[in-house]
């Protein structure tokens, strides 16, 4: 599944929907495993929300033509999270191809042009 890989661009609008999503999903099933079995349980919830929100910060990183090492920011108390939730929420993406691929808000945008490169 592509939304599990740390390859490639996201563009902000997809970032905040897809972390919305998993969030939702998130708190259902741990609202559920919490009162259905226990609060241990919710446990196994938390590497898989976590690896998938890595992957969309790495994608989104990209999408900002930075390096996904520059989420490490993260560690610096108080300014590194504020930083980092400016650059992934806010900041528009680069604009055209960057070194980490395609800009995903021209990807389909002109269904008239023939793409030879792709075959």
């Amino acid at each position: 599944m592509k939304l599990l890989r740390f390859r490639g661009r996201v563009a902000r609008a997809g970032f905040w929907w897809k972390t919305i999503a998993a969030s939702l999903v998130f708190i259902v099933l741990f609202v559920f495993l919490e009162s259905e079995v226990s609060r241990k349980s919710t446990l196994a919830l938390y590497p898989f929300y976590f690896y998938f929100v890595a992957a969309l910060a790495v994608a989104r990183m990209r999408d900002r033509g930075r390096s996904p090492w520059w989420l490490a920011a993260v560690l610096i108390p108080v300014l590194g999270p504020l930083w980092l939730a400016i650059e992934l929420g806010l900041r528009r993406g680069t604009q055209g191809e960057n070194q980490y691929g395609r800009d995903p808000l021209e990807v389909g945008a002109d269904y008239l042009t023939v793409d030879i490169g792709q075959a």
